[in-house]
């Protein structure tokens, strides 16, 4: 009996020390959480030729909604997200570890509309304007635009989550003005030429008459202890992405050809005319802080909770070594 208890005791030993040395040499996937949009347009490339570094695969987790790449982000399973500026600021000021290593699309909000009797922004007045996203960037932007135009009498309509959802209603007629991103601008375009683009909605204007681009719309963020241990690989993945938003612009046809190739638009001719809106354009956040500082102070003056109630300090932002 006490022989095979023995026997038992050593098996199981084995057992964990052969399970567990398994366990250390499966290489785990670098996981980059991704939105629908601009941000999985920039990254294209990389879908198109898969990497690994080292003997790790770059995964990427696609998601429609900031929301669901947030929740992501809260339980620790992403190495790398996008998420919008703003967001993503809040989340830092709310001690979820993520830094900022870069700000990938600079601005792809437009004022659009399918009313034809409405031909220039003095005409906005007395009107509805639908945005997507309730205290999110779009709606914040916008109100502040409604201040700085001095439109008068304007309703905001939130009936629309999501920017998939919102530019649906305005292609079938339910809305008539709406705050729509790329690519749906150019889709809805080529499917309704009758729609236009009134404005972009920028944030140029509050720079003090410089024209200084601060609509660091979207980040490129790191897992701060996943960046601790792995400082190369953070530095490799950077430089992919970076030569994928490069691509982009260098190569727009090429683009256009994967981006329908892969299912994210649907034809070249709305992927060609999209590109340009997209607004991509990589630039290591360490490089921009004053800029995307400046442009965090738009909503912490105007909705001071929308990034968790005061600017990120310098933290926020990762410096290379």
């Amino acid at each position: 009996m006490k022989n095979t208890l023995t026997r038992i005791t050593f098996l199981t030993c084995l057992f964990f020390i052969l399970f567990s040395s398994c366990r250390e040499k499966a290489p785990q996937n670098i996981r980059i959480g991704v939105l629908d949009g601009p941000s999985s347009i920039s990254f294209i490339q990389l879908y198109d030729n898969p990497q690994k570094i080292g003997d790790k695969k770059i995964e990427f987790v696609i998601k429609s909604d900031p929301q669901q790449i947030q929740a992501l982000m809260m339980k620790n399973e992403l190495d790398f997200a996008v998420l919008p500026t703003v967001m993503a600021a809040n989340l830092y000021n709310k001690d979820v570890k993520y830094k900022a290593v870069a700000f990938p699309v600079w601005g792809t909000l437009y004022i659009v509309t399918n009313n034809q009797n409405i031909q220039s922004l003095t005409q906005l007045h007395n009107n509805t304007i639908a945005v997507f996203g309730q205290g999110a960037t779009p709606d914040i932007l916008l109100q502040r635009y409604i201040d700085e135009k001095k439109l008068r009498n304007v309703q905001i309509d939130y009936t629309y989550t999501g920017n998939n959802e919102l530019a649906g209603a305005l292609l079938s007629g339910k809305v008539q003005i709406a705050v729509i991103s790329e690519p749906q601008v150019s889709n809805l375009i080529i499917k309704n030429p009758e729609i236009r683009v009134l404005s972009k909605l920028d944030c140029e204007e509050y720079i003090f008459n410089t024209d200084i681009d601060i609509f660091a719309q979207t980040a490129f963020l790191v897992n701060t202890s996943f960046a601790d241990d792995n400082n190369d690989i953070v530095e490799e993945v950077c430089e992919l992405y970076s030569a994928s938003c490069n691509f982009i612009n260098n190569e727009p046809d090429m683009a256009a050809a994967l981006l329908v190739k892969h299912k994210i638009i649907s034809d070249t001719e709305t992927a060609k005319k999209s590109l340009p809106l997209c607004n991509i354009r990589y630039v290591g956040a360490f490089a921009v802080e004053k800029e995307v500082m400046r442009y965090l102070n738009i909503f912490y003056e105007f909705a001071p909770e929308s990034i968790g109630g005061k600017l990120p300090n310098r933290n926020f932002i990762y410096q290379p070594e």
